[in-house]
């Protein structure tokens, strides 16, 4: 090769929704997971910029690096919940996955599905197969936005579930969704008439909005339940951290930033509560559920290289299969 060839694999949206499968995910995930609690994955800072007249939206880089995959790159993405009419709040990711031995990039990647599958279908699911109680029968979800979605669909996929329970500020929605679901799964899908009602019922309660106000309180969580956040403590009381009997975050130091110091509610949350991270209870260096009374809340904001253990499956993937265009960069 010339030394100044270097030739990317770009896979575009429908490429990358084609290969995908929520099996695909979870695996990438827990083996990511597996490489933070072996001390083998870099999680530097999240790059965020704030933009606007009121800085209320924000885009952002998300860096990781996975020595296991000899892989490093970084998710462009954003969050812009005063966005303008017909657009998402969080929409057009793009991920760039570049080999560790060289510093070369090689794929080029749309990270919309890869974010909306691997976050509520994939860490949360890592996390319910680790935390949750045996034999949980009941999944509630809060939000039926893509990510509630994503989560319906891999949970019934992974667990053996006899209802899904969802709930949401739009009922309209919601009925719609419902209708075009149900048949579709392994569990009997349900309506719940409140949050309340829905957290009491739940043995994994999933919470997947983009509210900044607790929607859950601590004391409709049942004996047993796992809370899983995929919004922190936004839509969560944050009472629920020391009201449980266990608090794992998804990594211990980019939650500390974006958890524990979070500027609305770090300042209810203490440090000293934090139980475990969650890769140190996939490699067993400490238990996660211990019986079948437990309450826990597992807490993640997301990172990069979670995204970049997906990339890598989906590029070899895609090569196998001979999907996608070569980009050559001279």
């Amino acid at each position: 090769m010339d030394e100044h060839q270097v030739d990317v694999l770009f896979l575009s949206r429908q490429e990358v929704e084609s290969l995908l499968t929520y099996a695909d995910v979870v695996r990438a995930v827990e083996d990511a997971f597996r490489a933070d609690g072996s001390n083998r994955m870099l999680v530097p800072s999240k790059e965020v910029m704030r933009v606007g007249p009121d800085r209320a939206n924000c885009i952002f880089a998300m860096p990781g690096c996975l020595e296991s995959l000899n892989a490093s790159g970084v998710k462009w993405t954003n969050f812009y919940p005063a966005q303008p009419d017909g657009y998402p709040t969080i929409w057009a990711h793009v991920l760039v996955l570049s080999r560790m031995d060289n510093g070369m990039p090689y794929a080029i990647l749309d990270a919309t599905a890869i974010t909306n599958m691997r976050t509520a279908g994939g860490h949360a699911v890592v996390a319910a197969k680790h935390l949750a109680r045996k034999g949980a029968k009941t999944l509630g979800v809060l939000g039926c936005g893509a990510q509630g979605r994503c989560a319906v669909r891999s949970f019934d996929e992974h667990f053996d579930l006899e209802r899904i329970i969802v709930c949401s500020a739009t009922p309209a929605k919601l009925e719609q969704y419902v209708r075009e679901t149900e048949g579709t799964l392994r569990a009997r899908l349900e309506i719940a008439q409140s949050p309340r009602d829905l957290a009491e019922r739940s043995d994994i309660l999933l919470t997947a909005t983009t509210c900044r106000t607790p929607l859950i309180r601590a004391e409709w969580l049942p004996e047993g339940c796992l809370v899983d956040a995929m919004f922190a403590f936004n839509d969560i009381e944050p009472h629920i951290s020391r009201f449980c009997d266990k608090w794992v975050v998804g990594h211990r130091e980019s939650d500390r930033i974006e958890i524990l110091e979070h500027p609305s509610f770090g300042h209810l949350l203490d440090p000293s509560d934090v139980y475990a991270s969650l890769g140190e209870i996939v490699c067993g260096r400490v238990p996660g559920r211990e019986n079948d009374r437990e309450r826990i809340v597992f807490s993640h904001m997301g990172m990069g290289t979670l995204d970049i253990a997906v990339g890598v499956h989906l590029v070899e993937k895609a090569r196998r299969l001979g999907v996608g265009r070569t980009l050559r960069l001279t």
